[in-house]
């Protein structure tokens, strides 16, 4: 029995990096043969054709979809393929720019709906590259975002925020671009996303192969677990304090005006008035996760989503046994946690109004 093959899979925004760092890491191996495997939106691999001119090794390509939806079923078939080939020992995956990472892990140790997992491969380590300077652009709504694809299925911001939330390693990129006291800022901000993985700050994505191969970092579990709004979550229920602003073990947020705080009610928001605040709040919020009860659905968990100015809301489920509230993680910077709690307090329904009929509401909601 041949030992499966360790994979990094290398995800992150267009432009952070990914494929400085996929060509280091084929120029200087360490002691390891790789196979890289690049995933594009379009129709010509661009990446793919850059990295295979500069080496003799194998760079495989995987185009014209997104390997995180479209592409699950041919990333299983390639990445067989090329373990059966065995022509390597270890396998780097560079994702498309607009890729998820947890449907790509899953893929690679569940399968698809059409498929089992592939065979003889292992995901030893997922990687996210993130542009230092791009990072507060993505979050400022007066900057427009660059047209990653003809019809992105989710708001950019929104994959954006996945990719640091969901990962073993993060190179903070591009960090040659940004003055130290804003990096600072940027780094108290993805802290507070993702608590976990190892962060490291990069310039031109140079770094020691041993820190993205072969780290055997990868938990899926522990991964989704340990994201920071969960933790936000968690730590505030633990506390029984809905207007919760201490950082614990992170005063690098709190330096940099970088702060989280929970909100929750055990009354449901009037289903207008909190699409309104949805639309009309301008805070400068890095992230908003979590779970809503509307009046006109009282038997419905709402999924809220806000990734900067890019926000998603509609119904994940029914609330069981589990009785029904509000409960909203907010991160972001200089955060007037009171007036915001006001201004949901002023969305929530009249006590005395009857429940309204599912459908009524504005409900489902996209970007």
């Amino acid at each position: 029995m041949t030992p499966p093959i360790p994979t990094t899979v290398i995800s992150g925004p267009l432009g952070a990096g990914k494929t400085t760092l996929v060509n280091r890491l084929l120029n200087d191996p360490g002691d390891r043969r790789i196979a890289v495997l690049v995933n594009d939106m379009g129709e010509v691999n661009v990446d793919a054709e850059l990295l295979s001119a500069e080496t003799d090794d194998g760079v495989i390509d995987l185009s014209n979809g997104c390997i995180c939806c479209r592409l699950g079923d041919d990333l299983v078939t390639e990445v067989t393929r090329l373990a059966e080939e065995r022509s390597f020992d270890y396998l780097v995956i560079e994702a498309s720019g607009i890729s998820e990472p947890i449907p790509i892990a899953r893929t690679l140790t569940e399968g698809t709906d059409g498929t089992g997992p592939p065979e003889n491969v292992r995901l030893d380590t997922t990687v996210s590259v993130i542009d230092a300077y791009g990072f507060w652009k993505a979050f400022d709504p007066a900057e427009s975002l660059p047209d990653a694809a003809p019809a992105p299925e989710r708001p950019l911001t929104e994959v954006l925020v996945d990719q640091i939330e969901f990962c073993d390693v993060l190179l903070l990129n591009k960090c040659d671009m940004v003055p130290d006291e804003e990096l600072d800022a940027v780094e108290a901000a993805i802290r507070e996303l993702q608590p976990r993985a190892e962060l490291r700050r990069t310039t031109y994505s140079e770094v020691d192969p041993g820190a993205v191969l072969g780290t055997g970092l990868f938990d899926f579990e522990e991964a989704r677990r340990r994201q920071g709004w969960k933790r936000a979550l968690a730590e505030a229920e633990a506390a029984d304090d809905s207007h919760s602003h201490d950082h614990g073990d992170r005063p690098a947020a709190a330096a940099h005006g970088v702060e989280s705080f929970v909100y929750r009610r055990e009354r449901p928001f009037d289903a207008d008035h909190f699409d309104a605040w949805l639309d009309e709040w301008e805070g400068d919020v890095v992230r908003l996760k979590g779970f809503a009860w509307i009046a006109s659905r009282p038997e419905t968990v709402l999924g809220v989503s806000q990734a900067g100015p890019a926000v998603q809301a509609g119904p994940i489920g029914e609330w069981g046994v589990d009785d029904p509230a509000t409960r909203l993680v907010i991160i972001g910077r200089h955060l007037d946690a009171d007036a915001i709690t006001a201004a949901l307090d002023d969305c929530l329904a009249d006590e005395s109004a009857e429940p309204g009929e599912a459908g009524t509401d504005p409900f489902p909601r996209e970007a």
